[in-house]
């Protein structure tokens, strides 16, 4: 995924979302294979963090709330939960969890994945923090 106005449409459509909704929008006419929608998936995170339009929760950050977990310490305003590292090495480290012997894309292992991995947090053009 190389056009960056693609990438702003894709934006405008799941701004807010999940990582698992970024993914579907990359290809939403099934015409890419799934490794090569893997690979766009990937170009488009690096790109959306090197343009400073999302950002990821750190991987072990106390900021999801949950049954067991009803008053994080963290919130996505806080940097603390900000995933500190460059675009390169996110990127690195959620293609190294990607599951291996996936080849479809409803394959459970697939979701899986995309709960395990940490929320993206979204930046608005006023740089208002958002997260699904």
């Amino acid at each position: 995924m190389s056009n960056i106005d693609e990438i702003s449409e894709i934006v405008r459509k799941v701004f807010g979302l999940s990582a698992y909704t970024l993914f579907s929008a990359i290809d939403p006419d099934d015409l890419l294979s799934l490794q090569e929608k893997k690979w766009a998936f990937f170009d488009a995170i690096n790109q959306l963090l090197d343009a400073g339009k999302i950002k990821f929760i750190a991987p072990g950050a106390d900021c999801y709330i949950s049954p067991a977990n009803p008053s994080p310490k963290l919130t996505i305003q806080d940097s603390e939960a900000h995933w500190r590292a460059t675009s390169e090495e996110i990127v690195a480290s959620l293609s190294a969890q990607w599951p291996i012997h996936v080849d479809d894309e409803n394959d459970p292992e697939l979701t899986v994945y995309f709960y395990s991995i940490p929320a993206i947090i979204w930046v608005d053009d006023d740089g208002l923090l958002v997260s699904s």
